[in-house]
């Protein structure tokens, strides 16, 4: 029997249930009450407030003056600059504290609905596929890296390109095209280039078990054909979308210090280690003792629920068709490597570009893809074929209620025994003036104990009612069990991993100290620029990245580190060029002698300076040295000098001059036009094509 992709689209009522859900979930979040902690506002949201603040003011984002003495914009692969919903927010409703907040609630919310599409492609019942489709979007991944927001970006992609990558595969034309070359390029354009590598991987590996199956309808011959052609087509379709990104990151690449293969020591850290697989069946009991996980905190926590986790193990003892067969290797495969080890040490020396990965948990997204669907289908087939709970599902669940009571036994008498739990330190609690304070307390008693007889409790209770619906039949009822299981459990750890203790609001009256728009900076020497507190500088990062000031007096952590700016720092100490600090972002050489420089213009690419000056001299910007800068003096044009270790130098005769430094990078400029004029182009199409006659959808096989 065919299905057709239109008749499984999520009906408006299932969509207002996955954004109760996420509303619920990510409580502490989607209120405003509290602000996404560490690397989410100090490294991710910089690039993209300066491209709204930059479009705003007429200026096409290219070269970014304000992060450690600038850098090509669109060179930053952490940023979501190639992004079209970064540009659609950027250049509307503008980047604040606020918008960037629920645009991290929408990618949360967009893999949600990707994944109940996507298991669409296995026609399961639509109360699996909403079970599916909650899980992945409240999973452990997600909730443990709300900080990573190029993470999330990218798992909000990852099932959208799976089904429509089944789609290609399954009916070729050009409406499957269209829709897989448009989810990977939004894949690409906003995830972590881990993530892109991964993914790179897994739909490979797709490709080769669709080329694998038997098809009696159509011989192997033909099939490699049609294959060949289609993915050509998508290739080359993808690349021309992608020029844009692809000529943006080529130009960086050179001078760019992470544009380098790693070591293989620096390839080892942050693992998803197989302690942290913990979390599959107590998630709150990753939130502490670090001395046990030995990884981020981020990086340990895979829940997707009691009721799939108990499916996944029973899909494992039971008979498979070959989709599960596949996804269960995939699935384990990555989760090696993600954990580090032995694995990653393997793939570093022999598979290509995993060498450029520093954080290997990120790879455990495509586990848990792998685990939800092979989870579901074993439920979906519980259903169908009205099994009761007996024989394996029955054994199954029995060692799962035994391991909870024994953790909860264990956590109880730890904690009574050695006296470190939160039950000796409510008093400390109720003492605090503020919910904010009363939360860090809570987050600060709690012993890793404590987290072991909590989650194992509540675990208990909700198993006791798997129990119960999967005994009777009542399916519905084990559907609001797993919203309800998925939403404790990332209430329980969003507090130690997601969220700081201000607010949203609290943030943004920081950002609101911010001059609007693009203004001139002031003339005065670096060493005098403004900041801010170190508590606020925790929140939004350092204030160089806002306050709309050239340079910086030390080196501010960001992922873009360019060579020659990495060697300033480096060498500032000994180097004359600390001098700079004492001088302006612009200036002369010979300052002492008479001279005069008035700003006529400023913005990002473009500065227009009138200078005075008695004798040749040279006119240095402080602004790192890079390719495509120039500078024009009495209309003739002129590449720009390197000044010192790392800015940028002209050389200025005697006289009054006006001198314009120019950033032009034109190969870029036409990328970026050629991609913009695609996008919109394969949108227009696309759309005028869902209006046709759908395309058959997947066959159960």
């Amino acid at each position: 029997m065919q299905v057709y992709a239109n008749s499984n689209k999520p009906p408006l009522k299932t969509i207002f249930l996955f954004i109760a859900v996420v509303l619920i979930a990510f409580l502490p979040i989607s209120s405003s009450l509290f602000f996404i902690k560490n690397d989410a506002f100090v490294g991710y949201f910089p690039p993209k407030f300066f491209m709204s603040e930059s479009i705003h003011a007429g200026y096409l984002p290219l070269w970014n003056p304000y992060i450690n003495f600038g850098f090509p914009q669109y060179g930053d692969m952490s940023g979501g600059y190639w992004s079209p919903i970064t540009w659609l927010i950027a250049s509307t409703v503008g980047y604040n504290a606020y918008t960037f907040t629920i645009e991290i609630l929408c990618y949360i919310l967009i893999g949600g609905i990707g994944m109940y599409q996507l298991t669409s492609a296995w026609q399961l019942d639509k109360k699996v596929r909403l079970i599916a489709g909650i899980t992945f979007m409240c999973c452990g991944y997600n909730v443990g890296h709300l900080q990573h927001f190029n993470w999330l970006s990218g798992t909000a992609f990852v099932p959208w390109c799976f089904w429509g990558y089944l789609l290609l595969l399954n009916h070729f034309s050009l409406r499957n095209i269209l829709l897989s070359v448009l989810f990977f390029y939004l894949l690409v354009a906003s995830a972590h280039p881990g993530i892109s590598i991964g993914a790179f991987y897994f739909f490979c590996s797709v490709f080769i078990f669709h080329l694998l199956k038997k098809d009696p309808t159509i011989s192997l011959k033909n099939r490699i054909k049609e294959l060949c052609i289609s993915h050509a087509i998508l290739g080359l379709l993808f690349l021309l979308l992608s020029a844009g990104m692809i000529i943006g990151y080529l130009d960086i690449l050179p001078y760019f210090v992470r544009g380098e293969k790693i070591s293989l020591a620096d390839s080892l850290l942050y693992p998803a280690n197989i302690k942290t697989w913990i979390s599959t069946l107590l998630p709150f009991a990753t939130v502490k003792n670090d001395a046990f996980y030995n990884t981020d905190p981020s990086m340990r926590n895979s829940y997707f629920s009691l009721t799939l986790l108990l499916f996944l193990l029973l899909a494992c003892v039971n008979k498979k068709n070959n989709w599960q067969k596949y996804l269960l290797v995939t699935g384990i495969l990555f989760a090696l490597l993600s954990a580090g080890g032995i694995f990653k040490s393997f793939a570093y020396k022999f598979i290509p570009l995993i060498g450029y990965i520093r954080l290997n948990g990120e790879f455990r997204i495509f586990t848990l893809l792998c685990f939800i669907i092979v989870a579901a289908i074993e439920l979906n087939n519980f259903i169908n074929k009205k099994n009761t709970f007996t024989g394996k599902t029955k054994w199954i669940y029995y060692i799962i209620e035994i391991l909870l009571l024994a953790c909860i036994i264990s956590g109880l008498y730890n904690s009574i025994n050695s006296k470190n739990s939160l039950l000796y330190g409510l008093s400390n609690i109720f003492q605090q003036d503020t919910i904010a304070l009363k939360l860090k307390t809570l987050i600060d008693e709690v012993s890793f104990y404590d987290t072991l007889w909590i989650q194992g409790s509540i675990q208990l209770l909700i198993l006791w009612v798997i129990k119960h619906c999967l005994k009777f039949g009542n399916f519905n009822l084990l559907k609001q069990v797993v919203v309800a299981d998925i939403i404790i459990a990332s209430l329980l750890n969003i507090p130690f991993t997601g969220v700081g203790k201000a607010s949203v609001a609290q943030v943004q009256s920081i950002l609101n100290q911010s001059p609007k728009g693009i203004p001139s900076p002031a003339s005065q020497p670096i060493k005098n620029i403004d900041t801010i507190s170190t508590e606020e500088k925790l929140m939004i990062g350092d204030w160089s990245m806002y306050s709309k000031q050239i340079g910086v007096k030390s080196e501010v952590s960001y992922p873009i580190t360019l060579k020659n700016m990495s060697a300033y720092f480096e060498n500032n100490e000994q180097h004359p060029d600390s001098n700079f600090l004492q001088y302006p972002f612009v200036f002369m050489n010979d300052a002492k002698k008479n001279s005069s420089i008035s700003i006529e213009n400023f913005s990002p690419n473009k500065i227009v300076l009138n200078v005075t000056k008695e004798s040749l001299s040279q006119l240095i910007l402080q602004q790192n040295y890079y390719p495509h800068w120039f500078y024009y003096t009495d209309k003739e044009k002129r590449k720009v000098e390197k000044a010192g270790i790392n800015f940028m130098g002209a050389s200025i005769s005697k006289g009054s001059h006006t001198i314009t430094f120019s950033f032009e990078p034109v190969i870029v400029k036409w990328a970026m036009l050629l991609s913009s004029i695609l996008f919109v182009t394969y949108c227009l199409l696309l759309f005028v094509l869902l209006f046709k006659r759908p395309s058959p959808s997947l066959l159960t096989k």
